[in-house]
């Protein structure tokens, strides 16, 4: 049997004894200072980026809900996780990562890859899962692009 070090195995069984006895209320740490330039990334079930939120400030609220102020929101398509299929922006946000959800009572841009179309709107809701996003007030679409012989 190989000889151990009596100050190692001591150390471990140190360890081993504080791990132990944490306190269950203490496994999930929730910072009590603001983060800055917050970035988070949302990964689909084959492992691809599916979304990448940032902004300004984030404040964690609970381990489920983030505060994010000057928010940032860029989606990707399925097969394209590298360049962004659309660009959402919010002055404030609460975001739920584990649900793929954000929504904010305030203001919301969006902008797709090719600045083809723009929205705006207020009190909104994105649904990462199924890509969608729901303008309750004031929505407002501005294409950039001809419609071509849709409106005939």
């Amino acid at each position: 049997m190989p000889r151990t070090s009596f100050p190692i195995v001591c150390s471990l069984a140190l360890t081993l004894l504080f791990i132990a006895n944490v306190p269950a209320q203490q496994e999930s740490l929730v910072p009590d200072e603001p983060i800055k330039q917050f970035r988070l990334p949302g990964f689909d079930d084959a492992g691809d980026r599916a979304w990448v939120l940032e902004g300004d400030q984030a404040r964690v609220i609970s381990a489920e809900e983030i505060e994010v102020t000057a928010m940032v929101l860029r989606t990707f398509a399925k097969g394209d996780p590298r360049n962004a299929q659309t660009i959402i922006q919010s002055p404030l946000a609460l975001i739920y990562p584990n649900q793929s959800l954000a929504w904010g009572n305030g203001i919301i841009t969006i902008n797709d890859r090719y600045d083809a179309y723009s929205i705006v709107g207020e009190d909104w809701l994105w649904r990462g899962d199924d890509q969608k996003v729901t303008i309750n007030k004031d929505a407002r679409v501005t294409f950039t692009e001809s419609l071509g012989p849709i409106l005939e």
